[in-house]
């Protein structure tokens, strides 16, 4: 038991630590941009560059965690984002800043990809939702105090010292992780070797998209640079496929996606994060541009929504672990479904705390949603692949929130332009005429709405799987003993509910 809270500990530190250094690195962008004599879409890369590389090393680093061990790749981590955090704070450019957030992504890659599965080898089966329940509350506070604490320090010892308290943090992290967490069994690990050329190619083909997803909006979707990057999508897509067909350990284990539990819970959660980040993305740009509200003031109204983060997440794992995971994935994402509704209704009329509502409820749909659902996923999958599947599990969050931003962008951008604005958001601020803040607010309405159809189709499907698994596992009780429970996909018995 003692062992199990100081994994536990160590892992959800470290995920708090990881989530306070991109919420209260967006604080620091605008004076980062400022010392540094460079334009605001430079400055962004600090925040990209970092976000990126976690995105693409994720899965990589979270197959190699399975074949050499979860403690080796969760410490190094930490003394690379360490390493990483003091180049950023001696940075001499703004070059050399992005190069050193590119190592902190690095390092954060690597304690991501492994903490989930850390924690939950720690644990038994029917705690696993309680315990990632408490990560969703890591990464609320890290959502909470990132931006308070981040505007703090900037404005009184400066974004230097931002980065030097991260990278002190990691380090004892680290320490503390050699020191508690113990080395995985070789039972445990895959006896396999780590397919390297995938791993580079697959690191490749997902920058290539993201970088299209996340640039699109901003330079056009049929530029020459955006062609440029769709030939390189289709071109690592093709190298990678050829290359896992003739590995003998492939980097993606398609049989793992055979597992129904695993396929469906990964389709769920791109979409959830996909309403998430889109909403919480737009929310900033209608309360300073449509209700004039200062910017010190919106992270205010922007705080509730992580505050139920971090509430929710303990409660719904002990619940899900009770009566079922699958259960209330399902739950979450129709809560997920009220928020969406609330955002459709949205007029320039309409009050701050309308949006400040319809975000909580966001909040809680996806808290509701994200632990089940990732523990169902895990369920899935063998031990020995938990690294790969942890990995994967962030993937799909990290996916989900940059096709959000670039879906909910697109949408609006587009409703601008057919109103005979520019296709910008650099556009819509206080000074804005109405015209193009009720353009603004009806793309806003309008990407809610496919969203909603999108997450709603989703739904259907969840429940349709769900209501073929329990026919499927009631079919299954033999006759001669009819109050035995058989097992449901996600571990928990038939008759508790999943």
């Amino acid at each position: 038991m003692q062992h199990k809270f100081h994994a536990f500990l160590v892992c959800v530190t470290g995920i708090f630590v990881t989530v306070f250094d991109t919420s209260s690195s967006i604080v620091a962008l605008p004076t980062i941009a400022l010392e540094f004599a460079t334009d605001l879409p430079t400055a962004q890369w600090v925040i990209l560059g970092n976000s990126l590389t976690i995105a693409a090393l994720l899965v990589p680093l979270g197959r190699l965690s399975d074949t050499i061990g979860r403690k080796r790749i969760y410490v190094l981590g930490c003394c690379l984002f360490s390493i990483g955090a003091v180049l950023a704070a001696v940075s001499a450019g703004i070059h050399s800043l992005i190069g050193a957030r590119v190592l902190v992504g690095i390092g954060s890659a690597m304690t991501q990809s492994t903490a989930m599965a850390i924690m939950i080898g720690s644990y038994g089966t029917h705690e696993r939702a309680r315990v990632l329940g408490w990560q969703m509350t890591g990464v609320g506070l890290g959502a909470i105090v990132g931006p308070a604490t981040g505007g703090l320090i900037v404005g009184t010892v400066g974004w230097r010292a931002l980065f030097a308290m991260t990278a002190v943090a990691m380090i004892a992290i680290a320490t503390a992780g050699q020191l508690v967490l113990q080395h995985g069994s070789r039972r445990e690990r895959r006896e396999a070797s780590f397919d390297a050329a995938g791993a580079l190619l697959f690191s490749c083909l997902l920058v290539t998209a993201l970088l299209a997803l996340t640039l699109g909006p901003r330079h056009g979707w049929t530029e020459p640079r955006a062609l440029v990057n769709y030939a390189l999508v289709a071109l690592f897509a093709a190298a990678f496929i050829a290359a896992e067909r003739r590995s003998s350990a492939p980097l993606l284990d398609v049989s793992l996606f055979r597992a129904g539990a695993f396929a469906i819970g990964a389709l769920g959660s791109v979409v959830a994060f996909m309403g998430v980040s889109a909403t919480r993305f737009l929310a900033p740009f209608f309360f300073q541009a449509v209700k004039g509200i200062d910017p010190s003031r919106v992270g205010l109204l922007m705080m509730p929504a992580a505050v139920v983060t971090a509430i929710a997440g303990p409660f719904v794992g002990r619940f899900a672990d009770r009566y079922g995971v699958r259960l209330f994935a399902n739950v979450g994402i129709a809560i997920s479904m009220l928020g969406l509704v609330q955002f459709y209704l949205l007029e320039l009329t309409s009050p701050e705390w309308l949006v400040v509502t319809a975000l909580m409820t966001m909040a809680l749909g996806l808290s509701t949603f994200s632990a089940p659902n990732s523990t169902s996923m895990l369920n899935a999958v063998d031990a020995r692949s938990h690294g790969f599947a942890s990995g994967f599990v962030n993937l799909c969050r990290n996916t989900g929130n940059v096709i959000g931003i670039a879906f909910g962008t697109a949408f609006v951008t587009l409703t601008m332009a057919n109103a005979g604005y520019p296709p910008s958001l650099d556009k819509v601020g206080p000074r804005a005429d109405q015209g193009l803040l009720a353009a603004f607010t009806e793309g806003f309405s309008r990407a809610a709405a496919a969203l909603l159809l999108l997450t709603f189709a989703v739904l259907v499907v969840l429940l349709l799987w769900t209501w073929r698994r329990q026919r499927s596992a009631h079919a299954s009780v033999p006759p001669a003993n009819p109050r035995r429970a058989a097992p449901s996909a996600d571990g928990r018995a038939s008759g508790r509910g999943s």
